[in-house]
């Protein structure tokens, strides 16, 4: 959505931060629907929710308060190139077991502690709330099953994207014709598609995650490179 929205508002003094702002509040809203059928559904791990959502809401205020100007197609690039690493990773279904993590309690803390910061802090910086990047993670490092880590990386896009939209606004504002037109849509989406993740076999559900990875991050390669 941000490229489109970057190009809709070419006309605009400051676009880039300004559909920053539009996007992240855009995706709080349509988080909040989510959520709230996950949540329900109890899909919501709250643990995690809170040692990864708290540090990932502080880094994006952060980065939308200092980093308000900054033009950051770079890091989308990158960004970018790790979405396709990950679709290739969460597809082999032999190493993305619940099995796999054999961290320590005290080491997933930390992994989720760095985790939430790193990705709050790039959310900030390029208008996206990132869990396309945080649900591989949540999958192959902490070894959260599938449907369980697309409910509470909804939630915690919740926090992410509200906090980074309340610094954006604070900063660079947002273009209120737009979010309105945009947050209908985005809400009804997200909730019917929370409410469709029960009728999904994981590991169908593994391979959509897959999919949905690999062509998010390619558009976001070829997007950064104009």
């Amino acid at each position: 959505r941000l490229p489109f929205l970057v190009y809709a508002l070419q006309s605009t003094t400051n676009a880039i931060g300004i559909a920053t702002g539009t996007n992240l509040a855009t995706s709080a809203m349509g988080s909040l629907a989510g959520t709230y059928c996950h949540i329900r559904e109890g899909r919501v791990n709250f643990r995690l929710l809170c040692a990864i959502g708290i540090p990932s809401g502080i880094g994006a205020l952060i980065s939308t308060l200092a980093f308000a100007r900054v033009e950051a197609y770079w890091i989308k690039s990158v960004i970018g190139i790790v979405l396709v690493y990950s679709s290739f990773q969460i597809a082999n279904a032999k190493k993305a077991t619940k099995g796999e993590n054999k961290h320590s309690s005290r080491q997933n803390l930390l992994l989720e502690i760095v985790i939430g910061t790193a990705l709050g802090l790039l959310a900030g910086t390029v208008g996206l709330a990132l869990g396309s990047i945080r649900l591989p993670a949540m999958i192959r490092v902490l070894g959260i099953e599938p449907k369980d880590a697309v409910g509470t990386n909804l939630a915690i896009n919740l926090i992410t994207a509200s906090i980074g939209a309340a610094g954006s606004i604070l900063t660079l504002g947002v273009h209120l014709p737009l979010l309105a037109s945009l947050v209908p849509a985005t809400v009804l989406g997200s909730y019917f598609g929370a409410r469709s993740v029960t009728k999904i076999d994981a590991s169908k559900l593994r391979k959509l995650i897959a999919w949905a990875l690999g062509a998010t991050g390619t558009f976001m390669i070829v997007e950064s490179l104009h």
